[in-house]
């Protein structure tokens, strides 16, 4: 029996070595302390980079402090680098059912290309690309006829190409989109300072982005409106940083 009991000590000493210690973010966001965990996961992007699970950590920790903006942000950026990421797409899910924020559905493309991040899809199609080249030339510059395996690496690569030209589009419509970041914010009927407002939108709303003009940007909702906003009222999904501090104010 104390064998037995010796055994089972030194097992459960283990499972304890064995689990992983908490992060002081992780223990700050635990604890309800969502500020300093927004600060410590902050000071780790920057000295360690970002990833798409400290994003999506991170912007649940902004959720909870009242900032749609920013929160917004950190998920869609969370899924450029993983499309499948569960939190963040658990995060955004829940700021469209409960928190008021929209979000353009997405395109048949846009859920094609989700199945494999932007840099995978271009290198792919960069690799088919050069395959299916050196197959067509080599041949002609050794002035032999094709073999079969060459044709059907040939055939492959081709292949390979066409299916990610809806995998490379879809990316970037993915990426050619906004978060608001500012609230009480209506779309312009021009591109001016003093344009006629047309169409309010709220913050933490995605929307699509077109051509930039006088330091406005033309966008259109997730309910197909367009219209202009200010450049400095929208933050781009495009990269993988922190999103931008605009001082605002959290909600209450």
């Amino acid at each position: 029996m104390r064998f037995l009991a010796c055994l089972l000590l030194c097992w459960a000493a283990s499972l304890r070595a064995a689990a992983p210690i908490p992060s002081p973010a992780e223990a700050a966001y635990a604890k309800g302390d969502y500020a300093t965990a927004v600060e410590k996961w902050s000071d780790e992007a920057r000295e360690e980079g970002v990833s798409a699970g400290l994003l999506s950590a991170l912007g649940n920790a902004e959720w909870r402090l009242g900032r749609k903006g920013r929160a917004m942000v950190c998920w869609e950026r969370a899924l450029l680098l993983d499309p499948r990421d569960p939190v963040a797409l658990a995060g955004i899910r829940h700021a469209l059912d409960a928190g008021g924020t929209e979000r353009p559905t997405l395109t048949w493309s846009e859920n094609y290309a989700s199945f494999l991040t932007a840099d995978a899809w271009l290198l792919l199609a960069t690799a088919a690309f050069w395959v299916a080249f050196l197959c067509i030339v080599i041949p002609r510059l050794r002035r032999r006829a094709a073999g079969e395996g060459n044709h059907r690496t040939r055939v492959i690569a081709l292949t390979l190409l066409a299916l990610c030209g809806p995998g490379l589009w879809g990316s970037r419509s993915l990426s050619a989109r906004a978060v608001v970041r500012r609230t009480e914010v209506s779309l312009r009927l021009t591109p001016t300072q003093f344009g006629e407002p047309l169409h309010g939108v709220a913050e933490g709303d995605v929307v699509r982005t077109g051509r930039p003009l006088n330091g406005h940007v033309r966008v259109t909702t997730a309910d197909g409106k367009t219209g202009w906003l200010r450049t400095g009222e929208i933050e781009s999904v495009r990269g993988a940083g922190l999103p931008a501090d605009l001082d605002q104010k959290a909600a209450p």
